[in-house]
């Protein structure tokens, strides 16, 4: 911490006193007075760093929260996510042709509430989208949201620690690992005899010459 220290003058005023010598003058402090200091100050701006989340079961004094019965719906329009769903089989059948069964918490097509003619409603990552096939509308995808709240994955209540370590820490720090591995940027199906190596579907998730592939059922 550091000390500022400065001298400011009293402002006084004279008082006559008069006695049988003669005049006495008294020094009289100004109690009136206004006094106006300026300090010339410099600031720095530091980045406090990241906050943590103290997950450990010792800790006491969290806070109740009393959850939001009706949560309010986000709604919007972009463009269609419904080719993220289509299976790659050859059929007329509009159930076989995408993945089905979508829900808030599942993604895919929603038969049942969908017709092929007019609109089509699918659900991906918890949003609900209904691409409109005919009318005034057609060709808009319409998405909707309910935000879970408290109750969403993402929320956690615990308190939230600042860890000096950590200070002036503004992103994720960069790792050198000092291992010295040749990966090729290839495509999964690049050179074909290289899959000869493949015993398995476990291998083959993670070929790739370094790189891995989400591989899915999709027929």
């Amino acid at each position: 911490m550091e000390v500022i220290k400065t001298t400011i003058h009293q402002l006084l005023t004279t008082g006559i006193t008069t006695t049988t010598t003669g005049n006495q003058y008294i020094i009289i402090p100004d109690t009136g007075a206004t006094y106006y200091v300026k300090f010339g100050l410099t600031s720095t701006d530091e980045e406090i760093g990241f906050f943590d989340a103290y997950t450990l079961p010792d800790y006491t004094g969290d806070t109740t929260i009393t959850p939001i019965l009706n949560y309010p719906q986000v709604t919007g329009t972009s463009t269609s996510r419904l080719a993220e769903l289509r299976k790659y089989t050859i059929t007329n059948v509009f159930s076989k042709q995408y993945i089905t069964g979508g829900t808030t918490t599942t993604d895919g097509v929603d038969v049942p509430n969908s017709n092929t003619g007019s609109s089509i409603t699918y659900y991906l990552g918890g949003i609900k989208y209904v691409d409109v096939i005919t009318g005034a509308s057609s060709g808009i995808t319409f998405n909707y949201f309910i935000p879970q709240g408290i109750t969403s994955a993402n929320f956690i209540n615990v308190p939230y620690y600042k860890n000096p370590n950590k200070e002036n820490i503004i992103s994720q720090p960069n790792i050198d690992d000092d291992v010295f591995i040749s990966r090729q940027q290839v495509s999964a199906f690049d050179k074909n005899y290289r899959l000869e190596y493949i015993k398995n579907l476990s291998d083959l998730t993670t070929y790739a010459g370094g790189n891995f592939f989400n591989i899915v059922n999709n027929l």
